[in-house]
């Protein structure tokens, strides 16, 4: 999917994304495109934190080597493909109550350490993982894990009023945080029960 809809990305967009999308192929699309991405590394990934140029502890800039081309890459694409990608690591300590992960190595196109600090790259993967949570509302809470449309119309009828209805709660929580001079990230979005009400 996220091959048909990477020609959206504009010159200096910054892509959120998960680990999935820390592969050779897709760095290399998003920079096509004239972007960066910020994402976790993935799990088979490494990196050796020892290598590299150093920008600060726990925060190499190192080098990937084009891999073998894989099947679904068509040869004229993989050639146009750079031989090289440079990819900057963090190891990022996570000290927030909640979270399960407590290391995780981000990884982005973003090199300049001025612009963009380890710290404001761990605030960007924290707000990727809040889309997470969105969508667990959004399944679970407003219960649009099962629809019941009959029809593609219907269906996306259904969709949109569970987005309109989601984002006009999420107005309300944003301003009750603002009110209570808390961040409205931290509000949590919960149901009164299987029935929703």
């Amino acid at each position: 999917m996220f091959h048909s809809w990477r020609d959206n990305l504009e010159k200096s967009d910054i892509l959120l994304a998960d680990r999935y999308y820390s592969s050779y192929w897709e760095i290399a699309f998003v920079q096509q495109r004239g972007a960066d991405l910020v994402c976790r590394l993935h799990q088979r990934a490494r990196v050796d934190f020892r290598r590299g140029q150093r920008l600060g502890p726990d925060d190499p800039v190192v080098t990937w080597s084009k891999p073998v081309r894989p099947e679904w890459l068509e040869e004229e694409t993989y050639k146009a493909l750079p031989a090289t990608l440079t990819i900057r690591a963090v190891r990022v300590h996570v000290a927030i109550p909640g979270f399960r992960t407590k290391v995780l190595v981000v990884a982005t196109t973003l090199l300049d350490a001025g612009v963009m600090p380890p710290s404001d790259r761990a605030l960007l993967y924290r707000l990727r993982w809040y889309a997470e949570l969105n969508l667990r509302a959004l399944k679970q809470t407003l219960q649009m894990d099962i629809l019941r449309g009959q029809t593609p119309e219907m269906v996306r009828k259904e969709i949109w009023a569970h987005l309109l209805a989601y984002n006009l709660i999420r107005g309300q929580m944003a301003a009750a945080a603002r009110e209570s001079s808390r961040v409205s990230g931290t509000v949590e979005f919960q149901g009164g029960g299987a029935s929703g009400h």
